[in-house]
C-alpha cells in the first residue's frame, strides 16, 4: 500500500509540475538544473537565512549584484554550472556555435513572473544592456544579434568565441522584463522561482513564491535573507532558531556544529574563490621571490583557519583537464639553496643579507576581508622564521591602493579564478599585457600570442594543453602565488534541503525544491 501511495502521490505531482507556469514545463523542468526526480518530504513555510552583504539594488546587470540576486531564487542565467563543474541548460535549451554564428534556442514555457513569455528578443535586448552597464560584458556590444523569432537568437561576432556558451553560464547572463519592470534597484520581474515581497536596500530581503514559474512547482511560500555581516551573529541566530540555514561559516561554528549532527548538516565543498599574492620583481629580488615561493606553508594557513579553507598550488582545480599547472610544495631547505647561490648568507639575527646588507622588511600589503588579513599574519611569521623579515600592511581597499598605483612589495588579492568552467576569465583578465591584474609587468608579447590562439581555439584538449602552459609559464616567473582555495561551508537545519550545498560556485542557494526546517 505505501509503495501504490508513493506512486500515486508522483504521478500528481508530475501532473501538477505540467499545469504550473505559463508554457509547457516538462521541457523547461528537464533544464532546470534544481528539479529533482524525486518530491520534497515537505512543501510550503518559510526559509530564513542570511545574506552577508550590503546591497543597496538589486539590478542584475550591475556590478556583482547578479551572484546575490541568483542566490536568492530571483533570477537565472541562460546556462547553469553543475556541482561537477559542466555547463548545462537552464533558460537556454542550446547555443550552436559553427564558425563566427552562434544560434541560441531557449528552452519551451519560459516566462516571467508575471506571465509574460520570454522571447529571444527581449534576450537580446537583456544582452545589450548587460553590455551597457557592466564592462566585464561589453563585449556583447561587438556582436551582431537578431532575433529569428521568439524562440530563436542568431549571433554573429567577430571571430569563433569557443566560450560563449560557458560566458552565458555567469549570473550576470538573466532575464529581466525590461517592458514590466519600473524600479531597477528594488523590483525586478525576472525568472526564477521566487519574487520581490520586500526589499530593504543594504538590509533584509523578502522573497515570495512566484506562482507562475516556469519550472514547475515551487516548495517555498516564501524567503527572508536575514543582513548579518559578523560571524558571532549568524551563530547565535542560527543556535536560537531564528534562521534554517547559512554558508561562509567559521572554523568556530564549524566545530559547534559538527558536534550536533541529529541537529545540523554540515557540507564542506572547495569553491573556485582562491586568495593569492603578487611580488613585485622591480622591488624583489628574483632569488628572494623563488625562496618566498618555497617558504610559504600553505598546509599550517589551512590548519590554523580550521576547514574553511583549502590549500592551493594552482589556480583552478586539480580534476579539470586545464588545472595542471601548479607550484612546489612548501620546501625550507630548497628555499635556502636558492638564497645562498646568490650569495645570500644567515647573520646574527637570523636575517639573511648579502655583501653585509640585510634584507629590509618586505612590505605585505593586504586588506581585512575573508581571512586575508590573518593570512598575512601568518606568512609575516613564516618569512621571519626563515629569515626575510616582512611587514603588514593594511588597506581598506585593494583596487583603490595597490592594484592600482601598483605600489607594493608583495600584495594579496582574491577572485574567483574559474568562474566559467574554463581558463580564459583568469588567463585574460591577470596574465595578459594590460590587464586589471597585471601589476608586475608580466605581461609580454609572446604570451598575449597565445593568449589569443587560446581565446579562438575549439578543441578542449588542445586548449587544455595551451592553457596549462600559459599558466605554469606564468608561475616559473616567480611574480604571483596562489595560496587557498575557500571552502564554501554550509550548515542547514533539519529539513532543510536543497539549498545547492553542494554546489562549488557562491551564486547558487535557494531554488524551487529548497524545504523549510521541520517545525
Amino acid at each position: 500500500m505505501k509503495k501504490k501511495f508513493a506512486v500515486v502521490l508522483l504521478c500528481v505531482a508530475m501532473v501538477l509540475a505540467t499545469l504550473t507556469g505559463c508554457g509547457n514545463s516538462n521541457t523547461a523542468a528537464t533544464a532546470t538544473a534544481t528539479a529533482t526526480a524525486t518530491a520534497a518530504a515537505t512543501t510550503g513555510g518559510t526559509l530564513n537565512t542570511v545574506e552577508g552583504f550590503a546591497y543597496s539594488t538589486m539590478d542584475p546587470h550591475k556590478d556583482y549584484t547578479a551572484w546575490h540576486d541568483q542566490k536568492y531564487g530571483l533570477t537565472e542565467s541562460l546556462f547553469r554550472l553543475t556541482d561537477d563543474m559542466k555547463v548545462e541548460p537552464w533558460l537556454a535549451k542550446s547555443l550552436d556555435v559553427k564558425d563566427n554564428v552562434a544560434t541560441l534556442t531557449l528552452n519551451d514555457g519560459i516566462c516571467f513572473s508575471n506571465g509574460t513569455p520570454l522571447t529571444a528578443d527581449m534576450v537580446k535586448r537583456n544582452l545589450e544592456r548587460l553590455a551597457e552597464n557592466n564592462k566585464r560584458f561589453k563585449y556583447y556590444k561587438d556582436f551582431t544579434m537578431v532575433a529569428k523569432d521568439d524562440k530563436t537568437l542568431e549571433i554573429t561576432m567577430a571571430q569563433i568565441m569557443p566560450t560563449l556558451k560557458n560566458e552565458m553560464a555567469n549570473p550576470e547572463v538573466c532575464m529581466v522584463d525590461l517592458d514590466a519592470t519600473t524600479d531597477f534597484d528594488k523590483n525586478i520581474i525576472s525568472t526564477g522561482p521566487f519574487v520581490v515581497d520586500q526589499f530593504i536596500p543594504e538590509g533584509d530581503f523578502t522573497l515570495k513564491r512566484n506562482d507562475k514559474y516556469w519550472g514547475g512547482t515551487v516548495n517555498l511560500d516564501s524567503v527572508k535573507f536575514f543582513s548579518m555581516r559578523d560571524a558571532q551573529s549568524k551563530l547565535m541566530a542560527m543556535q536560537n532558531g531564528e534562521i534554517d540555514a547559512y554558508d561562509s561559516l567559521s572554523a568556530t561554528d564549524i566545530e559547534i556544529f559538527k558536534g550536533d549532527p541529529a541537529q545540523y548538516q554540515l557540507t564542506i565543498v572547495p569553491t573556485q574563490a582562491r586568495t593569492y599574492i603578487f611580488m613585485n620583481p622591480d622591488k624583489l629580488p628574483e632569488s628572494v621571490r623563488k625562496a618566498i615561493l618555497m617558504v610559504i606553508d600553505r598546509e599550517a594557513i589551512t590548519a590554523f583557519m580550521g576547514g574553511t579553507l583549502t590549500p592551493a598550488y594552482g589556480v583552478f582545480s586539480e580534476e579539470v583537464a586545464y588545472g595542471k599547472a601548479a607550484l612546489p610544495k612548501m620546501d625550507a631547505a630548497k628555499a635556502k639553496e636558492i638564497m645562498e647561490a646568490d650569495g645570500y648568507k644567515l647573520n646574527s639575527n637570523n636575517v639573511y643579507e648579502k655583501n653585509g646588507v640585510a634584507i629590509p622588511a618586505i612590505g605585505l600589503s593586504c586588506y581585512a576581508a575573508r581571512s586575508i588579513d590573518s593570512m598575512a599574519v601568518l606568512i609575516q611569521e613564516q618569512l621571519g622564521k626563515f629569515g626575510i623579515p616582512s611587514e603588514v600592511k593594511l588597506v581598506e581597499d585593494p583596487d583603490g591602493t595597490y592594484m592600482t598605483d601598483k605600489n607594493y612589495d608583495i600584495c594579496f588579492y582574491r577572485m574567483t579564478t574559474d568562474k566559467t568552467a574554463d581558463p580564459m576569465t583568469f588567463i585574460d583578465g591577470v596574465i595578459r599585457s594590460g590587464s586589471y591584474q597585471d601589476i608586475t609587468g608580466y605581461g609580454n608579447e609572446a604570451t598575449d600570442k597565445e593568449i589569443e590562439t587560446l581565446r579562438y581555439t575549439v578543441d578542449p584538449a588542445q586548449r587544455a594543453e595551451l592553457a596549462n602552459k600559459i599558466v605554469q609559464d606564468y608561475f616559473d616567473a616567480s611574480v604571483f602565488c596562489p595560496l587557498v582555495t575557500y571552502n564554501r561551508t554550509t550548515v542547514l537545519r533539519t529539513g532543510v534541503t536543497n539549498f545547492s550545498e553542494n554546489n562549488p560556485y557562491e551564486f547558487y542557494a535557494v531554488n524551487a525544491n529548497t524545504t523549510a526546517a521541520q517545525k
